[in-house]
């Protein structure tokens, strides 16, 4: 590989992270996600971690992908990096479904007046039976 090439893939790759990176968080700006995290959680006084947590997993995610650096942490890294990126994608998901009032006009829709507390088990405990059957291959990826 010639380094003319390296080179084209290095600012490709800082330009289209930089270009996704910037949209998503812009997203996560504009719809008030962190914001709203730090209130639920009462941690708004940690609002700045929360914020450059994000931009820095973006740069080194980015960094990460195009450079292919892994880190070798075993079977134990494994399960920590999948746990608390599922904590982190439950967060994220719940904050967008609050933000854009999701479930108010799902449920309204529904008509559902009692049991929403076990709807949204339901749907926690379907998502997590999906996960595990996919992680043991019983069900194909479409």
């Amino acid at each position: 590989m010639s380094v003319l090439n390296i080179l084209w893939q290095i600012v490709f790759g800082l330009c289209a992270g930089t270009i996704v990176a910037a949209g998503l968080f812009t997203f996560i700006a504009t719809l008030g996600i962190v914001t709203r995290l730090s209130q639920v959680t009462r941690t708004a006084a940690w609002i700045h971690w929360y914020e450059n947590s994000f931009i820095l997993g973006g740069i080194l995610g980015n960094l990460m992908w195009i450079f292919n650096i892994s880190v070798p942490t075993g079977a134990v890294g494994l399960a920590i990096s999948g746990l608390l990126f599922g904590v982190f994608t439950g967060c994220f998901i719940g904050a967008i479904a609050e933000i854009l009032n999701a479930f108010p006009i799902f449920l309204h829709r529904l008509n559902l007046k009692t049991g929403i507390a076990l709807f949204i088990a339901a749907l926690a405990v379907g998502k997590f039976i999906g996960v595990i059957l996919q992680y043991f291959g019983r069900i194909a990826i479409l």
